[in-house]
């Protein structure tokens, strides 16, 4: 059985863009690094022999990590149109929806050298109305969108274009593989898949509400966004944090090597019954010092260690409480309690006016 379908109006982009007079050309623009597009399940869309197939299978969501066939370029349109987003395999060939979309059988080539209507792709951002936050919606051409047969794990009948609403099939987390840009503005998606929220955007230091929590907190929206940094690149490679806010950066405390704490409410008689936390990030700085730089570490399966300027790493762990809290105090990177993944904001496609 199908989940619940999303039939409201979807908010396709973040800003409003004109369209281009029909005489201009456009040229395809090539983001940063690598993709990959993991499923609702957590499996994973791959392409292949890395593209150049015609005949299917050429698009599986059978692998639970993201290997080299699993990782897509993505190029954007400029200027602009509804549909401005192609992806690229790592062959160099491009994903094709047959016929513009509205499949169910031959549904994807990846032997395409070039990008005409068949190749171009308009990508949704599903946390708009807090539909799906860190997952997209692809749709086709022809207004089709791109569904992940029973949320991902085939190898056969794997890929569908003939749905015309966005339910749970069609969610796509794109997560960021590689080179990550300057500038670029990701969702940080922590071990446990809760995305970390600088909550009132950031400036929260000592006192009032917990300046880093694991979750989205309640009243945040696509435009607001608290669940976002912008990643701006150091000098010695390492990346400062600024919150939405525009202002203010993360902070490691003591530049890292300390262990968040759980304190369970006192209800006694006269006791407000209210749990609290130790604090191991601020997020009231105003300019990047030693504790607000971070690297980002790949670990080749669009995932990444963040190590502070300790040289401890970022983890997460669960307390005697069952509570699942972070550190800045893991030595080494030995399981996937240390690898975060990146979700990229901004990528949807624009709305274009006429």
């Amino acid at each position: 059985m199908r989940s619940v379908q999303c039939r409201c109006l979807l908010m396709g982009a973040l800003f409003l863009t004109a369209t281009a007079p029909a005489s201009a050309q456009p040229t395809w623009n090539t983001l940063p690094g690598e993709f990959a597009f993991r499923t609702l399940k957590g499996f994973y869309v791959g392409a292949l022999s890395g593209g150049g197939l015609s005949t299917e299978p050429t698009i599986v969501t059978g692998a639970t990590k993201a290997g080299s066939w699993e990782k897509f370029r993505i190029k954007v349109m400029d200027p602009p149109a509804p549909h401005d987003k192609a992806i690229q395999t790592s062959s160099g060939n491009y994903v094709t929806a047959v016929s513009g979309g509205g499949r169910n059988s031959d549904v994807m080539h990846t032997d395409a050298t070039q990008t005409r209507a068949w190749e171009q792709f308009r990508i949704y951002d599903l946390r708009a109305g807090g539909v799906a936050p860190t997952y997209f919606a692809l749709q086709t051409i022809n207004n089709h969108y791109v569904t992940a047969v029973g949320q991902g794990g085939k190898f056969e009948d794997a890929i569908h274009t003939d749905a015309t609403s966005i339910g749970s099939w069609e969610f796509f987390r794109i997560v960021k593989c590689g080179d990550l840009g300057t500038d670029t503005e990701y969702t940080i998606v922590s071990p446990n898949d809760q995305a970390l929220t600088a909550v009132e955007g950031g400036g929260i230091a000592e006192t009032g509400q917990d300046p880093l929590v694991m979750g989205y907190w309640p009243g945040d929206t696509l435009d607001r966004a608290w669940a976002r940094f912008k990643f701006i690149r150091q000098s010695d490679g390492t990346y400062a944090l600024q919150t939405a806010n525009g202002v203010n950066y993360l902070t490691a405390l003591q530049g890292g090597g300390l262990v968040q704490k759980y304190f369970p409410p006192d209800c006694g008689l006269f006791e407000a019954c209210i749990a609290s936390f130790s604090r191991i990030f601020h997020t009231d700085a105003t300019r990047v010092q030693a504790w607000e730089k971070f690297r980002f570490i790949d670990q080749g399966d669009c995932k990444y260690a963040i190590q502070t300027t300790s040289g401890f790493f970022a983890g997460i762990y669960t307390d005697s409480h069952g509570v699942t809290l972070m550190t800045t105090r893991r030595s080494d990177v030995v399981t996937d309690t240390e690898k975060f993944q990146l979700v990229p904001y901004g990528l949807a496609s624009p709305v274009v006016f006429n």
